[in-house]
């Protein structure tokens, strides 16, 4: 089907020590979307995205990629892994190597890629986000904005139909923000399929085609950039971006 969703996230739920995170959440995400994910912090938007990549088992609730309910014992995390990317707030590189062996690693063992063909899907993703000149560089040689970008070249390596985004500019100063999420611009502009959790109003609100805002662990509101941030009158949404400003 042309229009079916990349995701589709049924009656999610999901609890920790008894006190529910997700509760009864809902969503769909389709081919070329930006979905941003924003709300206060514990609202559950982290450990959604979380189970989005198997990271974290639902209580109960579907997850549907193309159709097929990833939370079957009979789905491949590792494939699943690989067609849902994922950038971490941490980013997440393996510090003993250096850039190049980080964008090539899973490649190998994950898609069964030569080495001489991963390098070279390597240099071409590292060149889109601005860091074909590091490539021997190690994670403690670079910024954290730098190794962001790496995080992210990383992923595109693996060919994904979407990336998840954890919160990707929590970790860095103002400066080094700036310079990751232009390339999460780019990379919306060209039509990758991407879930964001951010705190970057500014990026929901100018590079998202679709905006939900969390609260206590549901989808509170859901709509366009337009609407979440100039029409809705839900007290608690404006509540949360007069803070947020």
């Amino acid at each position: 089907m042309e229009n079916q969703p990349i995701i589709e996230v049924k009656h999610l739920a999901k609890s920790f020590d008894g006190t529910a995170v997700l509760n009864d959440v809902s969503l769909q995400v389709k081919k070329g979307q930006c979905l941003a994910i924003i709300g206060p912090s514990g609202g559950g938007k982290s450990t959604l995205l979380r189970c989005l990549n198997k990271l974290e088992s639902p209580d109960s609730g579907e997850i549907l990629f193309k159709g097929e309910n990833i939370l079957s014992h009979t789905v491949n995390t590792n494939h699943i892994r690989s067609k849902l990317g994922m950038v971490f707030q941490s980013f997440n590189l393996f510090l003993n190597m250096n850039v190049i062996e980080n964008c090539t690693l899973a490649q190998i063992k994950v898609l069964h890629r030569s080495k001489e063909e991963a390098c070279q899907i390597a240099k071409k993703n590292l060149e889109a986000v601005g860091m074909l000149n590091k490539i021997e560089a190690r994670p403690s040689e670079l910024s954290g904005g730098q190794q962001q970008r790496i995080a992210i070249a990383r992923a595109l390596c693996m060919d994904p139909e979407a990336i998840l985004f954890d919160e990707p500019t929590s970790a860095l100063d103002p400066e080094m923000t700036v310079e990751v999420l232009q390339v999460m611009k780019d990379l919306a502009s060209k039509g990758l399929t991407m879930v964001v959790v951010t705190h970057e109003m500014s990026f929901a609100k100018n590079v998202a085609s679709e905006v939900i805002f969390m609260d206590k662990g549901v989808v509170a509101e859901q709509g366009t950039p337009e609407y979440i941030f100039e029409q809705c009158q839900n007290p608690r949404l404006k509540s949360f971006l007069g803070f947020s400003k």
